[in-house]
């Protein structure tokens, strides 16, 4: 867990030890305890896989149901589309546990005791995960861990709608040791253009401004020795601030 992570999970433990979010860091550490244990690299929690899993777990929570495929037939990977999520590699996993003390505990030992959901757990290839976790109105928990192996880590969520004056602010590291990122954008008019990210230490920082207002496509692509490799890909809406219509 990077120590920015570390920090806002000291933190909750001790004022909201017992909030749906702080059991979500603290799943986060006993899964990567778990890892660990095996010679396993830690993952990465990503905002926008929890996002995707706390979503799953409140609509299993509210309608009473327990699957990875919701009321309306979508699929893990059906809800990772619809979330702008592009990885080809995931996986879910899902707990449920009422009644007893440590919950958060228990669902990580139960799933572990689950060759499925361990191999999930366990997946070398994985490097990022989101965690959702959500107590329904007769104090049962879902859990909902939501797996992905990624080129590239982003430290912060990428909005879907933003300022023409503000921008993007692209930030994160690289899993493999590379120099560049390239920055393939699209407009609805169909003009293309190009930006590329200098990478040091594998770590890279850089605000994309979008001037015109519309939606735009955008592709992330890593360079590896002669080849270009999609490492993510989302649509961004930019929009004038309310002041200026």
């Amino acid at each position: 867990m990077p120590l920015a992570q570390f920090i806002i999970y000291l933190v909750r433990r001790l004022i909201l030890p017992n909030s749906p979010k702080t059991m979500e860091w603290y799943m986060l550490r006993l899964l990567n305890k778990d890892r660990k244990s095996h010679n396993l690299k830690t993952l990465f929690m990503q905002e926008d896989l929890r996002e995707v899993a706390r979503k799953h777990s409140q609509d299993m929570a509210k309608k009473d149901y327990f699957s990875h495929t919701n009321k309306l037939g979508k699929s893990p990977s059906d809800r990772l589309k619809q979330a702008r999520i592009t990885e080809a590699i995931s996986g879910e996993n899902l707990a449920k546990i009422g009644g007893y003390p440590l919950p958060t505990v228990r669902a990580e030992i139960g799933l572990m005791n689950s060759p499925g959901h361990r191999a999930n757990i366990l997946n070398e290839h994985y490097n990022c995960v989101g965690i959702g976790v959500v107590k329904s109105a007769d104090k049962i928990y879902y859990y909902t861990q939501n797996f992905a192996k990624r080129e590239l880590i982003f430290f912060k969520k990428i909005p879907k709608i933003v300022s023409n004056r503000k921008g993007v602010l692209l930030k994160g590291k690289s899993i493999r040791d590379i120099k560049q990122i390239i920055i393939e954008i699209e407009q609805a008019n169909g003009v293309k253009q190009s930006q590329q990210i200098q990478i040091k230490n594998r770590l890279f920082r850089y605000n994309l401004y979008l001037k015109n207002t519309g939606i735009y496509k955008i592709r992330v692509h890593i360079k590896d020795q002669e080849n270009y490799l999609l490492a993510n890909a989302f649509e961004i809406q930019v929009k004038r601030p309310w002041w200026l219509f």
